[in-house]
C-alpha cells in the first residue's frame, strides 16, 4: 500500500512540475499533450496529425506546446529563428530522436547527419551533382521520362480510367534510380511498381510508428518486438537491395556520360572513408527525398486542377496558345509561364509534400524563436501544414487559388516547402524542373477528369511524416487541335 501511495504521489507532483512549472509552462497546450508523449504519439500515429496539430494552431496561437518538450510555431519569423543562420551564431540541430540513424542500413545521411559541420561536409560533396551543368543533363533524362510517361498514359487511358498516382510514383522513382543507383527501377516501362519502391509504399505508416518509439526511452529496446515482422524484413530486404545496386554502380561504372548523384560520393569515397552501407544510406535517402515527393506533387497538382475546372481551363489555354507540340517544352520555356508557376507554387503550399514540421532541437543557453524564448534542449519546428493554412498569411486558406502567387497580396513567405537555409532541400532547381516539365506536358496533351468527382482525394489520405496517397483515378483524353 505504502508503494502504491509513493507512486501516486510521485506521478500526481511530476504531472504538476510538467503542467504549471517545467520552463515550457507559460506555452498555450492541450494538458493532455504537456503531461505525456502518448498524446503526440497517437495523433502522429493516427495519420490526422497535420489536421490536429492545425486544430491546436486554431486554438491557442502561433506557437503551441504538443509535448512535453516540444514546440510547434505557425508563424513566418520562425523560419528563418529556428532553420536559418541566425545573427547570434547559435544553431538547432536536428532532433536525434527523430532523424537518428535507419534501424537496418544504421548510416549517416545527408537527411539525418546531426552534426552541422559533418552535415555541410557532405553537403559540398554532393552539391557538384546540383551543379548548372549536372541540371543541364539530368533535363534530358526528365525529357526522356516525361515522353515516355506521356505515351504510357495515351496507351494505357485508352482502356479506360488510370491512378496517375502510380503513373506519378514510377516516374519519378525512375528518374532518380538512374541518377543514385545508375539504373532504372523499370516500373514505368514495365506499368508495374517495382519491389524496392513497393517497400517504401507499404510501409509509409511504419515510419511514424518507428519515430513514436523512440518518443518514449525505454520502448526503443523493445522496437524489434513492436515492428510487424513484414515491416522488419521488408526494411531487411531493401537495405541489402540498396547496398547491392549501388556497389553494382561502383563496379560497372556509369552507364552514360550524365553526372549522375554517385559521381562524386564515389570519388570522395577513400578520402572520407564511406562504407558500403553509407553509399547504399546516401543513394537511399536521395531517391526517396526526390521521387516521393515530386510524384506527391504532381499528383495533388492534377486532383486540384480537375476539381477546379476554372483555373484548369486558364493553365491549358496558357500551355496550347504558347506551343505547337508537347516536345517543345522544355525547362526553360515552361518556367517563362507565370501560371503554370502559380498553380504549381499553390500546390506545394495547399498541400505540402511533407506536411509535418522539421524538427530541431535549441542549442545551449537557449535562444529566442519568432519573439519567444526558448530554453535548451527543446524540440521546435514550424508545422508546415499548419502556416501555409493560416488565415494570417494566406487568405481563405483551403481554397486552391493560384491567382494569390500572381497578385502577391498574400504573404508568400509562409509557404517554404523546401526549408530555408544551410539545410534547405539540395535538389530544389532539379524538383522545379522535374514538376515543370511533366505537369507542362501532360497539362498539353491531355484533357484530364476525375473517375469519380464526388471522390475528396485530398481528404481522404493520411499523414505519416509522408503522405499516404489513395488512388487517383482519371480519365484520360488525348487533346487535337
Amino acid at each position: 500500500m505504502y508503494t502504491v501511495a509513493v507512486a501516486i504521489v510521485t506521478s500526481t507532483a511530476y504531472f504538476v512540475w510538467l503542467i504549471w512549472i517545467h520552463p515550457l509552462s507559460h506555452f498555450p497546450g492541450p494538458k493532455r499533450a504537456i503531461a505525456s508523449n502518448l498524446y503526440w504519439a497517437k495523433q502522429f500515429t493516427s495519420g490526422h496529425s497535420h489536421q490536429s496539430v492545425r486544430s491546436l494552431h486554431d486554438k491557442y496561437g502561433d506557437v503551441v506546446r504538443w509535448g512535453p518538450n516540444e514546440l510547434s510555431f505557425a508563424c513566418v519569423d520562425a523560419w528563418k529563428d529556428i532553420y536559418d543562420r541566425r545573427k547570434d551564431g547559435k544553431v538547432l540541430i536536428k532532433d536525434p530522436v527523430f532523424y537518428r540513424k535507419d534501424e537496418t542500413l544504421r548510416a549517416e545521411h545527408i537527411v539525418n547527419a546531426e552534426d552541422p559541420e559533418r552535415h555541410a561536409e557532405i553537403r559540398k560533396m554532393m552539391s557538384y551533382a546540383f551543379s548548372a551543368k549536372a541540371l543541364l543533363q539530368q533535363e534530358d533524362l526528365i525529357l526522356q521520362y516525361a515522353s515516355e510517361l506521356r505515351e504510357a498514359i495515351r496507351e494505357k487511358g485508352a482502356d479506360g480510367p488510370i491512378n496517375l498516382v502510380n503513373f506519378f510514383n514510377w516516374t519519378t522513382f525512375d528518374i532518380l534510380g538512374e541518377l543514385a543507383f545508375g539504373e532504372p527501377f523499370g516500373s514505368l516501362k514495365n506499368r508495374k511498381t517495382d519491389s524496392w519502391i513497393a517497400i517504401i509504399l507499404d510501409h509509409m505508416q511504419s515510419m511514424a510508428w518507428d519515430a513514436a518509439i523512440w518518443k518514449f526511452p525505454l520502448l526503443h529496446y523493445f522496437q524489434s518486438w513492436l515492428t510487424p515482422k513484414a515491416v522488419r524484413e521488408g526494411g531487411a530486404r531493401h537495405a541489402l537491395e540498396s547496398k547491392k545496386k549501388i556497389l553494382r554502380r561502383e563496379r560497372e561504372g556509369p552507364k552514360s556520360d550524365r553526372i549522375d548523384f554517385v559521381s562524386y560520393i564515389l570519388k570522395k569515397r577513400d578520402e572520407l572513408l564511406i562504407t558500403d552501407w553509407q553509399l547504399a544510406a546516401h543513394s537511399n535517402a536521395l531517391i526517396i527525398a526526390g521521387s516521393e515527393t515530386s510524384a506527391t506533387v504532381l499528383s495533388g497538382l492534377f486532383y486540384y486542377l480537375c476539381k477546379h475546372p476554372d483555373v484548369y481551363a486558364k493553365l491549358k489555354d496558357e500551355l496550347r496558345s504558347h506551343f505547337s507540340n508537347a516536345n517543345d517544352i522544355t525547362a526553360k520555356a515552361a518556367g517563362e509561364l507565370p501560371y503554370l508557376t502559380a498553380c504549381i507554387s499553390e500546390t506545394f503550399r495547399i498541400y505540402p509534400p511533407i506536411p509535418i514540421a522539421m524538427p530541431r532541437v535549441t542549442p545551449e543557453g537557449g535562444c529566442t524563436i519568432a519573439g519567444h524564448f526558448v530554453p535548451a534542449g527543446t524540440v521546435v519546428g514550424v508545422h508546415a501544414w499548419s502556416i501555409t493554412h493560416n488565415p494570417k498569411y494566406f487568405r481563405d486558406p483551403d481554397s486552391f487559388r493560384p491567382e494569390r502567387w500572381i497578385e502577391k497580396i498574400d504573404n508568400l513567405e509562409a509557404s517554404k516547402p523546401f526549408l530555408t537555409g544551410p539545410r534547405m532541400c539540395m535538389g530544389i532547381n532539379m524538383a522545379w524542373i522535374e514538376v515543370r516539365i511533366i505537369a507542362a506536358q501532360l497539362v498539353y496533351m491531355f484533357d484530364f477528369e476525375l473517375d469519380d468527382n464526388n471522390f475528396d482525394w485530398a481528404r481522404e489520405q493520411l499523414c505519416y511524416v509522408l503522405w499516404d496517397k489513395p488512388e487517383l483515378f482519371v480519365k484520360a483524353k488525348v487533346f487535337s487541335r
